[in-house]
């Protein structure tokens, strides 16, 4: 009954408490960020009722959730107001339409001179301007940053239909949802393969929590590890595709490793405690996790085959789901203050503690490729919902409407050059 009544305890949240588009929550801050012009985009008469938005707004949102910029909305060319905001560039362009195929120009100019800087041509459909519109913020996030923005990239999240839970998958930004899964049971924890061409989740259809993996190119979904009871956490390594997971045994919940595709497992952490929640570091050759070996859940850290376990938060009695930035330099976790649940960053040494959400209960932190942003879900507005915040905390961005929306896992960053 301990291993039970704790598990219940110790994850009651995170496993049956799982929860379309775009509020800002709090004031953008502009500390840190670069300010930068969005003019009014032309767009001929053609017939764009298939667009969500006009694409003056989806690219000011990708500029302020990228983290490195606040946007200035304007509807035509404003030197005073551009200089009063202190924007040394400033970006539009054109929307056209022909043969049936639309034409996105995308220019970056500097703001006292109007000289361009650089421009972006993308032909597509009409319901892929928006993934051209992505292209272009992170084309201008390259130009003024020399680093790959995020624009493009995917969010998987649980999303409740019809009562049961479901994964889905759509653009960082919330737009273009797609149901992964459709099985009459609970399925939830997904996390992305190495290379974004597979989900793994944890489902109940069975009767009791295992992994299974579905190819976003299919529609049918592989038991991970058939020859493990119960699995659940899956966490993909960066580098080689091999999985960290809980596994329940007599002894509780254990970290265990395991290749997908050939389905060996074996234990990494022997206890009698129960360890849960594990998650790769940057380059698959450590990870965390959250074990109650001190009585309350905490935050530990261990080398790739086990070893040279550490306690990393000492801050707070209950702290599980870190994850680790893509630099290395900091862990993001959840931690419950006076009965609430909120986002914490801390260094890997556990040191320099920062508490970013303070509002309901906030869960499942996930850091944007780049580690500028970090998405979560929470319940702030009565229901679950997923947010996306700078690194510090601002910029507070709710990214789902309706149903109820949680834990959220951010794609890979696909290097393959400037999209």
């Amino acid at each position: 009954m301990r291993f039970y009544g704790s598990m219940v305890l110790f994850l009651c949240a995170w496993i049956y408490a799982q929860q379309d588009t775009i509020t800002m929550d709090i004031a953008v801050s502009t500390d840190k960020t670069l300010p930068i012009g969005v003019i009014n985009f032309e767009m001929d008469k053609s017939n764009w009722s298939k667009l969500e938005e006009k694409p003056e707004k989806t690219l000011a949102r990708d500029f302020n959730l990228s983290g490195r910029f606040s946007a200035i909305e304007l509807e035509q060319y404003n030197l005073l107001k551009l200089s009063q905001g202190r924007a040394k560039h400033y970006v539009t362009g054109k929307l056209s339409m022909s043969d049936g195929h639309a034409k996105l120009e995308c220019k970056l100019y500097a703001t006292a001179s109007k000289e361009t800087v650089k421009g972006f041509v993308y032909t597509s459909s009409v319901e892929q301007v928006r993934a051209s519109l992505h292209k272009c913020a992170d084309n201008v996030v390259y130009q003024l940053w020399g680093v790959y923005g995020f624009a493009s990239t995917q969010m998987a999240w649980v999303r409740k239909v019809e009562g049961k839970k479901q994964i889905f998958v759509a653009d960082y930004d919330g737009f273009r949802k797609k149901q992964i899964t459709s099985h009459n049971s609970v399925n939830f924890m997904p996390a992305w393969g190495s290379d974004n061409s597979k989900i793994y989740f944890t489902s109940l259809r069975n009767g009791k929590p295992q992994i299974f993996e579905r190819s976003l190119a299919g529609n049918t979904d592989k038991l991970v590890f058939p020859k493990l009871d119960q699995t659940f956490s899956p966490s993909v390594n960066p580098k080689d595709g091999t999985l960290l997971f809980a596994n329940i045994g007599q002894s509780g919940a254990d970290i265990w490793q395991g290749n997908p595709q050939t389905g060996s497992a074996s234990r990494l952490i022997y206890t009698t405690s129960i360890e849960v929640s594990p998650s790769w570091s940057p380059h698959g050759t450590a990870f965390l996790y959250s074990s109650d070996r001190g009585g309350q859940p905490q935050i530990y850290m261990a080398l790739r085959d086990g070893s040279d376990v550490q306690r990393i938060t000492f801050f707070g009695k209950y702290n599980e789901s870190a994850v680790w930035s893509p630099d290395g330099d900091r862990i993001a976790y959840c931690s419950m203050d006076n009965g609430k649940l909120n986002i914490y960053t801390s260094g890997i040494d556990g040191n320099n503690v920062q508490k970013l959400t303070f509002e309901g209960n906030n869960e499942n932190p996930t850091w944007s490729p780049d580690g500028m942003s970090i998405a979560f879900s929470s319940d702030r507005s009565g229901s679950p919902q997923i947010y996306i915040m700078r690194r510090d905390g601002s910029g507070v961005t709710r990214i789902t409407n309706t149903g109820e929306n949680s834990s959220p896992v951010w794609a890979n960053l696909t290097k393959g050059g400037i999209p």
